[in-house]
């Protein structure tokens, strides 16, 4: 039985007042890139974009025009990754005409979001980077534009504290149903590669920070490389190194104080909200690398004492940086507290019930501040 198909068009490349956009119609739905500096309209971008939501459906990928002949070599190695990870995941074939590779561009970046990871390649390769790349879109949606100026304004200055310009992307990707059907753990590289080949004719290298997430995952340092092409490549950087060594180096790097961005949760107004299971896990892992005020990066939530307490538990992904934090803490009653989430009981009822109430309070206490400031000026 044949397998089903999806078409990739050549993309269009247009601008728009200042922001150049990539775009191209996939699956019935308008997928676009943009950013201030040009683009490139590569088929590669959209072939890292839906080569494996495609295999969640066993389809193949027809491509009009030609692709990278290294790229789609490349693509066989890819491929066979996935389907040796997550067996559920099949077909990917991807047929296209091979063409030359285009001209490197003259620079390096590397992909910068703010933690811990990224701020490590950030710290050591700055010398050699033209420029790091923040993608809105990805972990901030594109309808936050509060949090995603902050995290502009934020990595901006870490990012010129270092001499390198702070190049952002903007991108509805992931509100794409096609991309949806594979978790974002397992295609954010290809996600990432995207945007890469998009800045093609800007970079020759593009840095990517190693994940401490065991296999099987969307990033290791093979995989990642097989995204690249004849002209750009996709390094990942620093995989030897422990998530925890990580912070042993950026722990006390001035450069980066106030300025760590490392949460996930969309109802914080802040850079971190100081609570969740990343910034509890961050915040742990800077206190035993000798910055208990957590790079002065984490000013919102609870004390780390009692953000501890209420850790329902450490999940497996992240399970090793745990029991790395487990190995160096000398504090018995951080250590009690992180042995029993380790061991998976939850903290007690009330415990969970105070923390839920908290968060309530606080939602409500944010939603109800526009309106009291509209009340004031009404009343001036």
């Amino acid at each position: 039985m044949a397998r089903s198909v999806i078409a990739i068009p050549e993309p269009k490349l247009e601008k728009a007042g200042d922001l150049w956009r990539l775009s191209a119609t996939i699956a019935g739905k308008n997928v676009f890139f943009e950013s201030r500096i040009p683009l490139s309209p590569r088929p590669e971008v959209l072939v890292c974009s839906f080569l494996m939501p495609a295999m969640a459906f066993h389809a193949d990928l027809e491509v009009e025009g030609g692709l990278d002949e290294v790229f789609l070599e490349n693509l066989d190695f890819v491929r066979r990754r996935v389907k040796e990870w997550w067996p559920e995941l099949g077909g990917g074939e991807v047929r296209a005409s091979k063409r030359a590779s285009a001209a490197p561009g003259p620079e390096v970046g590397c992909f910068y979001t703010g933690g811990i990871d990224s701020s490590y390649v950030l710290q050591q390769l700055h010398p050699k980077l033209r420029y790091a790349v923040f993608v809105e879109g990805f972990d901030i949606g594109l309808r936050d534009e509060a949090r995603l100026r902050l995290a502009r304004e934020t990595l901006g200055a870490t990012a010129a504290a270092c001499g390198v310009e702070l190049v952002s992307v903007r991108t509805n990707l992931r509100q794409n149903l096609l991309f949806q059907q594979v978790r974002w753990g397992k295609n954010h590289m290809g996600a990432l590669s995207a945007v890469g080949h998009a800045l093609g004719s800007h970079v020759h290298t593009m840095f990517a920070a190693a994940s401490d997430v065991p296999p099987p995952w969307g990033s290791a340092p093979d995989l990642d490389a097989a995204w690249s092409s004849g002209s750009l490549k996709i390094e990942n950087f620093s995989a030897e190194l422990s998530r925890l060594q990580r912070v042993d180096s950026v722990a006390k790097w001035e450069k980066l104080r106030g300025r760590l961005r490392v949460c996930l949760e969309r109802d914080t107004p802040h850079l971190n909200c100081g609570n969740c299971e990343k910034c509890v896990r961050t915040r742990m892992q800077l206190f035993v690398a000798g910055s208990p005020d957590g790079l002065g990066s984490f000013r919102e939530g609870p004390t780390l004492r009692s953000a501890m307490s209420d850790l329902a538990e450490a999940h497996d992904e992240v399970a090793g940086q745990w029991r790395e934090v487990a190995e160096r803490l000398q504090d018995r009653r951080l250590l009690r507290h992180l042995e029993r989430a380790l061991a998976g009981r939850r903290p007690a009822v009330w415990r969970r019930a105070l923390r839920e109430f908290k968060k309530l309070g606080e939602r409500a206490a944010r939603e109800a501040m526009p309106h009291r400031t509209a009340a004031v000026r009404a009343s001036q």
